[in-house]
């Protein structure tokens, strides 16, 4: 009987102390993620950067005679995302940026420069409307787009509002926030933030 009493002490002491180091972590965890603030989209130094303008060109899509002119048909802005069949990361995030366009009421527009073989069968695969991917490798090289899944966001007259690499939904919203904030980046907002005095 004394073992019994022993060991259901034991076993209460320990869990205890096991809900006491819970505790004590959960804090730890609550206080990092308010102390680590938000990362944007990395925005690339090379290429054209918010504010330029792309060309008045026409771009190829996977439809023969259908091209695509950035600077004209999306009054209330476009996206414009680069994605590769062997980037899975550019899979995952074909539907997300679908939401988040459909959310923002902005146009959505798919690029790659693959051959139109594998693209048919990619825009097939993910049920891409293969009238909205551009298939241009002039595009990619205008934007000097050096990493996938890349996306620009876009005003009516082809303005580029705020671009970076994507890899989730946070990423895609900070490009909102840099049009809105009028920073270029999540980064360039936050260090703005910490230079202002108290």
């Amino acid at each position: 009987m004394e073992i019994l009493v022993v060991s259901s002490s034991i076993c209460t002491l320990v869990l205890l102390m096991a809900a006491w180091t819970l505790w004590q972590l959960l804090r730890q965890v609550r206080q990092m993620f308010r102390e680590i603030p938000p990362v944007g989209a990395l925005i690339g130094a090379a290429g054209p950067q918010p504010g330029d303008r792309c060309p008045d060109q026409a771009f190829h899509t996977l439809i023969p005679g259908h091209d695509v002119v950035l600077t004209q048909g999306a009054s209330a802005g476009r996206l414009v995302m680069f994605v590769a069949s062997t980037c899975p990361i550019s899979r995952k995030m074909i539907p997300i940026a679908r939401m988040f366009c459909q959310r923002e009421k902005l146009d959505l527009v798919f690029a790659g420069d693959d051959t139109p073989q594998m693209q048919q069968a990619f825009v097939s695969s993910q049920h891409i409307d293969p009238a909205s991917f551009i298939n241009d490798p002039d595009l990619g090289r205008i934007l000097e787009v050096d990493k996938l899944p890349s996306a620009f966001l876009l005003d009516g007259q082809g303005h580029i509002l705020a671009r970076g690499l994507v890899n989730n939904r946070e990423h895609l919203e900070s490009l909102l926030n840099a049009q809105e904030t009028g920073f270029r980046t999540t980064q360039d907002y936050l260090a703005a933030r910490k230079a202002q005095p108290a």
